[in-house]
Protein backbone atom coordinates (compact mmCIF):
# COMPACT_ATOMS: atom_id res chain seq x y z
CA UNK A 1 0.00 0.00 0.00
CA UNK A 2 1.93 3.87 -0.89
CA UNK A 3 2.28 5.45 2.54
CA UNK A 4 0.25 8.14 2.73
CA UNK A 5 1.49 11.57 3.61
CA UNK A 6 -0.56 14.36 5.01
CA UNK A 7 0.30 17.84 4.96
CA UNK A 8 -1.06 20.90 6.96
CA UNK A 9 -0.54 24.34 6.05
CA UNK A 10 -2.98 27.24 5.85
CA UNK A 11 -1.05 29.25 3.07
CA UNK A 12 -2.31 26.87 0.26
CA UNK A 13 1.12 28.51 -2.05
CA UNK A 14 3.46 26.63 1.04
CA UNK A 15 0.58 23.25 0.86
CA UNK A 16 1.53 23.02 -3.27
CA UNK A 17 4.75 23.53 -3.13
CA UNK A 18 5.66 20.58 -0.52
CA UNK A 19 3.28 18.40 -2.33
CA UNK A 20 4.52 19.25 -5.97
CA UNK A 21 8.08 18.41 -4.46
CA UNK A 22 6.71 14.73 -3.48
CA UNK A 23 5.49 14.30 -6.42
CA UNK A 24 8.69 14.63 -8.24
CA UNK A 25 10.60 11.84 -6.24
CA UNK A 26 8.68 9.50 -7.98
CA UNK A 27 7.86 7.05 -4.88
CA UNK A 28 4.15 6.52 -5.23
CA UNK A 29 2.95 8.50 -2.07
CA UNK A 30 -0.36 9.35 -1.56
CA UNK A 31 -0.63 13.03 -0.36
CA UNK A 32 -3.68 15.10 1.16
CA UNK A 33 -4.01 18.70 2.28
CA UNK A 34 -5.62 20.01 5.12
CA UNK A 35 -5.80 24.06 6.08
CA UNK A 36 -6.04 23.28 9.89
CA UNK A 37 -5.89 21.19 12.72
CA UNK A 38 -9.39 20.13 12.76
CA UNK A 39 -9.59 19.60 9.19
CA UNK A 40 -6.22 17.13 9.28
CA UNK A 41 -8.09 15.21 12.15
CA UNK A 42 -10.95 14.60 9.48
CA UNK A 43 -8.61 13.41 6.64
CA UNK A 44 -7.31 11.13 9.83
CA UNK A 45 -10.72 9.64 10.12
CA UNK A 46 -10.54 8.89 6.62
CA UNK A 47 -7.32 6.48 7.37
CA UNK A 48 -4.12 5.52 8.68
CA UNK A 49 -1.44 8.16 8.15
CA UNK A 50 2.21 7.19 7.79
CA UNK A 51 3.69 10.99 7.69
CA UNK A 52 2.39 14.66 9.02
CA UNK A 53 4.16 17.10 7.33
CA UNK A 54 2.40 20.39 9.40
CA UNK A 55 3.03 23.96 10.39
CA UNK A 56 3.59 24.93 13.06
CA UNK A 57 1.29 28.03 13.89
CA UNK A 58 -2.14 27.04 12.84
CA UNK A 59 -5.59 28.47 12.91
CA UNK A 60 -6.84 26.63 16.34
CA UNK A 61 -4.11 23.94 17.43
CA UNK A 62 -0.62 24.41 16.42
CA UNK A 63 1.50 22.06 14.90
CA UNK A 64 2.82 20.15 18.05
CA UNK A 65 -0.87 20.07 19.49
CA UNK A 66 -1.91 18.11 16.30
CA UNK A 67 0.88 16.08 16.60
CA UNK A 68 -0.28 14.83 20.28
CA UNK A 69 -3.91 14.46 19.01
CA UNK A 70 -2.66 11.98 16.23
CA UNK A 71 -0.21 10.43 17.45
CA UNK A 72 -2.72 9.62 19.95
CA UNK A 73 -4.71 7.92 17.54
CA UNK A 74 -1.88 6.70 15.56
CA UNK A 75 1.24 6.28 17.34
CA UNK A 76 3.45 4.97 14.52
CA UNK A 77 2.81 8.18 12.68
CA UNK A 78 6.36 9.89 11.64
CA UNK A 79 6.52 14.01 11.90
CA UNK A 80 8.13 17.01 9.86
CA UNK A 81 7.71 20.37 11.04
CA UNK A 82 7.59 23.18 9.56
CA UNK A 83 7.68 26.98 10.66
CA UNK A 84 7.72 30.71 10.24
CA UNK A 85 7.73 32.19 13.19
CA UNK A 86 11.31 32.98 14.76
CA UNK A 87 10.09 33.40 18.24
CA UNK A 88 13.08 31.60 20.90
CA UNK A 89 10.14 30.01 22.75
CA UNK A 90 8.91 28.59 19.08
CA UNK A 91 12.57 27.52 17.69
CA UNK A 92 13.14 25.67 21.10
CA UNK A 93 9.82 24.14 21.57
CA UNK A 94 10.29 22.74 17.96
CA UNK A 95 13.90 21.48 18.67
CA UNK A 96 12.35 19.53 21.61
CA UNK A 97 9.81 18.02 20.04
CA UNK A 98 10.19 14.30 19.47
CA UNK A 99 9.58 15.03 15.56
CA UNK A 100 11.85 13.61 12.65
CA UNK A 101 12.63 16.80 11.67
CA UNK A 102 11.99 20.34 11.23
CA UNK A 103 12.72 23.21 9.17
CA UNK A 104 12.29 27.01 8.76
CA UNK A 105 10.78 28.45 6.03
CA UNK A 106 11.50 28.85 3.42
CA UNK A 107 11.85 24.81 3.16
CA UNK A 108 15.06 23.87 1.29
CA UNK A 109 13.44 21.24 -1.02
CA UNK A 110 16.52 19.01 -1.36
CA UNK A 111 16.68 18.62 2.65
CA UNK A 112 12.80 18.32 2.77
CA UNK A 113 12.73 15.16 0.41
CA UNK A 114 15.28 13.86 2.04
CA UNK A 115 13.52 13.57 6.18
CA UNK A 116 10.90 12.82 4.09
CA UNK A 117 12.37 9.98 1.94
CA UNK A 118 14.34 8.93 5.42
CA UNK A 119 11.54 9.45 7.62
CA UNK A 120 9.15 6.73 5.45
CA UNK A 121 12.21 4.50 5.12
CA UNK A 122 12.47 4.67 1.29
CA UNK A 123 14.95 4.32 -0.46
CA UNK A 124 17.35 7.79 -0.97
CA UNK A 125 16.83 9.64 -4.21
CA UNK A 126 17.72 12.81 -3.17
CA UNK A 127 20.91 14.51 -1.55
CA UNK A 128 20.48 16.78 1.20
CA UNK A 129 22.87 20.25 0.88
CA UNK A 130 25.30 18.87 3.23
CA UNK A 131 25.30 15.46 1.42
CA UNK A 132 25.76 16.98 -2.14
CA UNK A 133 29.03 19.35 -0.65
CA UNK A 134 30.30 16.59 1.03
CA UNK A 135 30.12 14.26 -2.36
CA UNK A 136 31.85 17.30 -4.03
CA UNK A 137 34.71 17.77 -1.65
CA UNK A 138 34.95 13.89 -2.18
CA UNK A 139 35.08 14.04 -5.76
CA UNK A 140 37.37 17.27 -5.09
CA UNK A 141 39.78 15.17 -3.18
CA UNK A 142 39.65 12.67 -5.87
CA UNK A 143 40.97 15.04 -8.36
CA UNK A 144 43.90 16.26 -5.97
CA UNK A 145 44.54 12.30 -5.76
CA UNK A 146 44.99 11.73 -9.62
CA UNK A 147 46.89 14.82 -9.74
CA UNK A 148 49.12 13.56 -6.88
CA UNK A 149 49.73 9.87 -8.52
CA UNK A 150 50.82 12.01 -11.45
CA UNK A 151 53.01 14.00 -9.68
CA UNK A 152 54.75 11.29 -7.98
CA UNK A 153 55.56 9.56 -10.88
CA UNK A 154 57.06 12.70 -12.72
CA UNK A 155 58.97 14.00 -9.60
CA UNK A 156 57.30 17.14 -10.09
CA UNK A 157 57.29 20.02 -7.73
CA UNK A 158 53.56 21.01 -8.11
CA UNK A 159 50.93 20.03 -10.58
CA UNK A 160 48.09 22.71 -10.69
CA UNK A 161 44.67 21.99 -12.32
CA UNK A 162 43.46 25.93 -13.04
CA UNK A 163 40.21 27.14 -14.46
CA UNK A 164 39.30 30.17 -16.60
CA UNK A 165 39.03 32.51 -14.10
CA UNK A 166 43.18 32.34 -13.33
CA UNK A 167 41.80 29.79 -9.77
CA UNK A 168 43.27 26.18 -8.84
CA UNK A 169 40.71 23.79 -8.90
CA UNK A 170 42.45 20.99 -7.65
CA UNK A 171 46.40 20.98 -7.19
CA UNK A 172 49.22 18.47 -5.76
CA UNK A 173 52.81 19.56 -3.84
CA UNK A 174 53.75 23.13 -3.61
CA UNK A 175 55.71 25.14 -5.50
CA UNK A 176 58.93 26.87 -4.46
CA UNK A 177 58.10 30.24 -5.72
CA UNK A 178 54.28 30.04 -4.62
CA UNK A 179 53.38 33.77 -4.85
CA UNK A 180 55.25 34.49 -7.96
CA UNK A 181 53.53 31.59 -9.96
CA UNK A 182 49.81 32.40 -8.55
CA UNK A 183 50.85 36.21 -9.84
CA UNK A 184 51.41 34.09 -13.59
CA UNK A 185 47.61 32.19 -13.30
CA UNK A 186 45.73 34.96 -15.39
CA UNK A 187 48.60 34.89 -18.16
CA UNK A 188 48.48 31.18 -18.34
CA UNK A 189 44.51 31.17 -18.88
CA UNK A 190 45.29 33.87 -21.37
CA UNK A 191 48.04 31.59 -23.01
CA UNK A 192 45.72 29.11 -23.21
CA UNK A 193 42.78 30.91 -24.53
CA UNK A 194 44.49 32.51 -27.02
CA UNK A 195 46.81 29.09 -28.28
CA UNK A 196 43.03 27.56 -29.26
CA UNK A 197 42.52 30.34 -31.51
CA UNK A 198 46.00 30.58 -33.22
CA UNK A 199 45.93 26.63 -33.57
CA UNK A 200 42.61 26.07 -34.55
CA UNK A 201 42.48 23.07 -31.77
CA UNK A 202 42.85 22.13 -28.02
CA UNK A 203 45.13 19.97 -29.19
CA UNK A 204 47.84 21.32 -31.20
CA UNK A 205 49.46 23.18 -28.06
CA UNK A 206 51.66 22.84 -25.45
CA UNK A 207 53.68 25.10 -23.85
CA UNK A 208 57.12 25.22 -22.29
CA UNK A 209 59.04 27.63 -19.56
CA UNK A 210 62.17 27.24 -19.18
CA UNK A 211 64.46 28.79 -16.16
CA UNK A 212 66.90 28.00 -13.62
CA UNK A 213 64.74 27.42 -10.80
CA UNK A 214 61.91 25.26 -12.14
CA UNK A 215 60.11 24.55 -15.56
CA UNK A 216 56.70 24.93 -16.56
CA UNK A 217 55.03 23.00 -18.58
CA UNK A 218 51.42 24.13 -19.34
CA UNK A 219 49.01 21.60 -21.27
CA UNK A 220 45.16 21.79 -22.24
CA UNK A 221 42.25 19.63 -20.34
CA UNK A 222 39.39 21.28 -21.77
CA UNK A 223 38.57 24.41 -23.13
CA UNK A 224 38.68 26.25 -19.86
CA UNK A 225 40.88 24.23 -17.74
CA UNK A 226 44.97 23.54 -17.82
CA UNK A 227 47.15 21.91 -16.19
CA UNK A 228 50.61 23.10 -15.37
CA UNK A 229 53.50 21.40 -14.50
CA UNK A 230 56.00 22.56 -12.01
CA UNK A 231 59.66 21.52 -11.85
CA UNK A 232 63.34 21.00 -12.20
CA UNK A 233 64.03 19.69 -15.69
CA UNK A 234 60.64 18.69 -16.83
CA UNK A 235 61.14 21.16 -19.64
CA UNK A 236 64.44 19.34 -21.01
CA UNK A 237 64.06 17.51 -24.45
CA UNK A 238 65.49 14.33 -23.16
CA UNK A 239 62.02 14.18 -20.49
CA UNK A 240 59.84 15.53 -22.89
CA UNK A 241 58.30 12.88 -23.99
CA UNK A 242 57.76 10.90 -20.74
CA UNK A 243 56.04 14.24 -19.63
CA UNK A 244 53.82 14.99 -21.85
CA UNK A 245 52.66 10.92 -22.19
CA UNK A 246 51.83 10.88 -18.65
CA UNK A 247 49.94 14.58 -19.02
CA UNK A 248 47.64 13.26 -21.59
CA UNK A 249 47.12 10.21 -20.28
CA UNK A 250 45.81 12.09 -16.81
CA UNK A 251 43.83 14.08 -19.05
CA UNK A 252 40.88 11.53 -19.76
CA UNK A 253 40.53 10.43 -15.69
CA UNK A 254 40.94 14.28 -14.55
CA UNK A 255 37.69 15.59 -17.23
CA UNK A 256 35.68 12.02 -15.62
CA UNK A 257 36.13 13.60 -12.14
CA UNK A 258 35.75 17.41 -13.34
CA UNK A 259 32.16 16.10 -14.76
CA UNK A 260 30.58 14.50 -11.53
CA UNK A 261 30.98 17.75 -9.41
CA UNK A 262 29.71 19.99 -12.53
CA UNK A 263 32.97 21.30 -13.53
CA UNK A 264 33.48 20.35 -16.95
CA UNK A 265 31.18 19.31 -19.63
CA UNK A 266 29.87 16.18 -20.45
CA UNK A 267 31.95 15.95 -23.37
CA UNK A 268 35.50 14.06 -24.58
CA UNK A 269 39.08 15.23 -23.19
CA UNK A 270 40.37 17.14 -25.03
CA UNK A 271 43.41 14.91 -25.89
CA UNK A 272 40.82 12.59 -27.83
CA UNK A 273 39.52 15.39 -29.77
CA UNK A 274 40.20 16.05 -33.85
CA UNK A 275 42.61 18.43 -34.43
CA UNK A 276 40.99 21.47 -36.60
CA UNK A 277 42.61 21.62 -39.60
CA UNK A 278 41.53 25.15 -40.48
CA UNK A 279 41.09 28.24 -38.14
CA UNK A 280 37.96 30.02 -39.70
CA UNK A 281 38.30 33.56 -41.28
CA UNK A 282 41.77 34.12 -39.22
CA UNK A 283 44.60 35.10 -41.17
CA UNK A 284 48.64 34.39 -39.25
CA UNK A 285 48.50 38.00 -38.32
CA UNK A 286 44.65 38.40 -37.31
CA UNK A 287 45.64 35.42 -35.30
CA UNK A 288 49.27 37.03 -33.83
CA UNK A 289 47.13 40.46 -33.08
CA UNK A 290 44.75 38.42 -30.73
CA UNK A 291 47.50 36.68 -29.08
CA UNK A 292 49.04 39.90 -28.13
CA UNK A 293 45.64 41.47 -27.19
CA UNK A 294 45.59 38.56 -24.69
CA UNK A 295 48.10 38.14 -23.33
CA UNK A 296 49.36 42.41 -22.92
CA UNK A 297 45.65 43.93 -22.95
CA UNK A 298 46.71 45.89 -26.05
CA UNK A 299 46.47 45.39 -29.59
CA UNK A 300 49.76 44.38 -31.55
CA UNK A 301 50.09 47.61 -34.63
CA UNK A 302 48.89 46.67 -38.16
CA UNK A 303 51.04 46.29 -41.21
CA UNK A 304 50.17 49.29 -43.60
CA UNK A 305 52.18 48.75 -47.47
CA UNK A 306 53.64 51.88 -49.05
CA UNK A 307 51.19 52.27 -51.40
CA UNK A 308 47.87 52.97 -48.97
CA UNK A 309 50.64 55.11 -46.81
CA UNK A 310 51.14 57.47 -49.19
CA UNK A 311 47.85 58.00 -50.68
CA UNK A 312 46.55 58.32 -46.95
CA UNK A 313 49.27 61.60 -47.13
CA UNK A 314 47.63 62.88 -50.68
CA UNK A 315 43.75 62.93 -49.14
CA UNK A 316 45.73 65.08 -46.23
CA UNK A 317 47.00 67.76 -48.51
CA UNK A 318 50.15 68.59 -49.34
CA UNK A 319 50.81 71.04 -46.75
CA UNK A 320 53.43 69.68 -44.35
CA UNK A 321 54.59 71.57 -40.83
CA UNK A 322 56.83 68.29 -39.69
CA UNK A 323 60.43 69.81 -41.40
CA UNK A 324 61.93 66.60 -40.32
CA UNK A 325 60.04 64.39 -42.65
CA UNK A 326 59.13 64.30 -46.79
CA UNK A 327 56.05 65.85 -48.39
CA UNK A 328 54.45 63.59 -51.30
CA UNK A 329 56.17 65.83 -53.91
CA UNK A 330 59.68 65.93 -52.57
CA UNK A 331 59.52 62.06 -52.37
CA UNK A 332 58.22 61.93 -56.07
CA UNK A 333 61.40 63.63 -57.19
CA UNK A 334 63.46 61.04 -55.14
CA UNK A 335 61.73 57.95 -56.74
CA UNK A 336 60.36 56.90 -53.08
CA UNK A 337 56.58 56.54 -54.28
CA UNK A 338 54.94 54.08 -55.65
CA UNK A 339 55.10 53.91 -59.70
CA UNK A 340 51.67 53.67 -61.49
CA UNK A 341 52.78 52.54 -64.33
CA UNK A 342 54.39 49.13 -62.60
CA UNK A 343 51.61 48.78 -60.77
Amino acid sequence: MAPRVLIVDDQKDVSRLLRSALETIEQGLSVAEAPSGEEAMLELSKGKIDLLVSDYRLPGMNGLELTEKIRARNPDVRVILVTGVTDPKAQAALKEAKVDAYFTKPVPVGDFLAAVETALGLARTVLTEAEKTEKVEEERRTLGDILADLRKSLDAQAILLINADAQVEAEAGQPANQEEIASFLPTFVNIHSASQRISGSLTNHIHLFANQESDLVLIPVTNSHSLLLIGRGQADTPNLPKTLKALQAATAELVEGMQKIGIAPAAEPVANQPAASVVEEETADESVDEFADLLFGATANKKQDAASFWDGLVEKGTTYNEPDKLTFEQAAKLGLTPDDKNG
